[in-house]
């Protein structure tokens, strides 16, 4: 008895490995040029082609690679580099994670019925974690939230503070010391550049048009602009004889 216990404990275990083993993402579309990285070297994408954990991919000038995991879907912006870090299955529960090291990455995740979806991507400066929403995700550690919440943190996500990002707002890090640009500080900009960039046609009409006097003595008539309105006035005067 406790020999086919033993047995079907190995079995039992296997059988979990090899199912998270067979979670992979899977090559939905792509165009121009769009490679992923073997031991023989670099092989152009196929339609329907099984990407492993571990597996890189590139996309070059004008290029754009769509990836599908479960009901989760990914799309790599041209000249952008990601490496597929982690995709685990089980019974209740995806787990993945994505490296980006060059470019963007479109993220959609959503999550089997029956089971959530966990999804964290790095770049070499942040890191944002989802559980089932979308946004865009750029290599230089900015963050664009399109549906749902983010967690958001400055380096490899293991340890300091979690900005809690929302749909419709942005972050991004500043500088390389992880300065953090905050949704609020972004609104602000925002709101601060608009009227600075826009000259209002009052302003426009307040301009006044410089004019050259002109000599009466040569028998020409002189003309002056009135600058308090929009409106032109024209004084002729005659030379007496």
């Amino acid at each position: 008895m406790k020999k086919l216990l033993f047995v079907f404990l190995i079995f039992g275990l296997c059988g979990i490995s090899l199912f998270a083993a067979g979670l992979q993402a899977e090559v939905v579309s792509f165009a121009g040029k769009a490679e992923y990285q073997t031991s023989a070297g670099w092989v152009s994408l196929t339609v329907g082609a099984k990407l492993d954990a571990g597996t890189v991919i590139s996309t070059g000038f004008n290029s754009t690679a769509v990836l599908k995991v479960g009901d989760s879907r990914f799309t790599v912006a041209p000249l952008s580099r990601i490496t597929i870090s982690k995709l685990v299955e089980s019974d209740s529960s995806q787990d993945m994670e994505m490296s980006l090291s060059a470019g963007k990455l479109n993220i959609d995740v959503k999550a089997k019925p029956g089971k959530t979806a966990a999804f964290t991507i790095r770049s070499p400066v942040a890191t944002a974690s989802i559980r089932g929403t979308s946004g865009d995700f750029y290599a230089d550690g900015s963050l664009v939230a399109l549906t749902g919440i983010w967690d958001f943190r400055v380096g490899d996500g293991t340890h300091g503070k979690v900005f809690r990002v929302v749909a419709g707002q942005d972050i991004k890090v500043a500088d390389d010391s992880g300065t953090v640009v905050t949704p609020h500080q972004i609104q602000e900009e925002n709101a601060t550049q608009l009227p600075n960039a826009t000259q209002t046609m009052a302003q426009k009409e307040a301009v006044v048009p410089k004019v050259s006097p002109v000599d009466t003595t040569t028998g020409r008539s002189e003309k002056t602009v009135s600058a308090k309105t929009s409106s032109l006035s024209v004084v002729i005067e005659m030379p007496e004889e």
